[in-house]
């Protein structure tokens, strides 16, 4: 079993201070300007026989090591983006056995416009890729008012395997989507063994997801 507890990300260097531990969601201070930090660390608590792996740049993972070595759940680099909406680039690594770091990538610029700074201050969560944009509307005489059609929000899933019930509700808020039927034990400590919506899927806003919960 890992126990996490939420808390805000400091950044890495602050090695004075214990890091907060890593609760499923990689929340962090604004980054206000071009000379503010990229990097945010989270301690993940493990217990005997489980260690903490990278995958890949934007992936990391809790194994249990025993008799019958398995993947615990999967730990996902958290999103961000800038003031005008645009997606800010994001990588994690596991830099000590038990720590995860999520780098910001906003001093190198915006590479999709040759490395042009990007409006700040920077924020987690995914953006709006493009930020507003104004457009000249000709319509009918002034008796008749035309007006642009609402845009719809996208319900993108996002990765619950191994998160707390309130945890994966905060989660399915921020990505637009709503929780759906929960199977399983709601007891304390129970999470998250199964999904019942591919993550990574892109589906109407409000889509429900469903999980199945077993505490360790």
């Amino acid at each position: 079993m890992v126990v996490v507890v939420c808390s805000l990300g400091l950044a890495v260097g602050a090695a004075a201070e214990p890091l907060p531990p890593f609760d499923g969601t990689m929340s962090f201070p604004n980054i206000q300007g071009p000379d503010g930090p990229e990097e945010f660390s989270w301690a993940v608590k493990l217990d005997e026989e489980q260690e903490l792996r990278a995958i890949d740049d934007t992936h990391a993972g809790v194994y249990y090591t025993g008799p019958d070595e398995h993947l615990v759940f999967t730990i996902t680099a958290g999103l961000a983006h800038a003031a005008d909406g645009v997606n800010v680039p994001t990588t994690l690594t596991v830099t000590q056995p038990n720590v995860i770091t999520l780098t910001v990538h906003h001093h190198a610029g915006n590479a999709a416009a040759g490395g042009a700074p990007f409006d700040y201050p920077v924020i987690a969560g995914a953006g709006w890729e493009g930020g507003f944009q104004q457009h000249t509307v000709v319509g009918p005489p002034p008796t008749e008012q035309a007006t642009a059609p609402p845009v719809p929000d996208v319900c993108k899933v996002p990765h619950l395997s191994g998160l707390t019930l309130k945890a994966s509700r905060r989660q399915l808020r921020r990505s637009h989507c709503t929780l759906g039927a929960v199977r399983g034990e709601r007891s304390r400590g129970a999470r998250v063994v199964k999904q019942f919506r591919r993550a990574g899927r892109e589906l109407p806003a409000g889509t429900e997801v469903g999980v199945k919960l077993l505490v360790p």
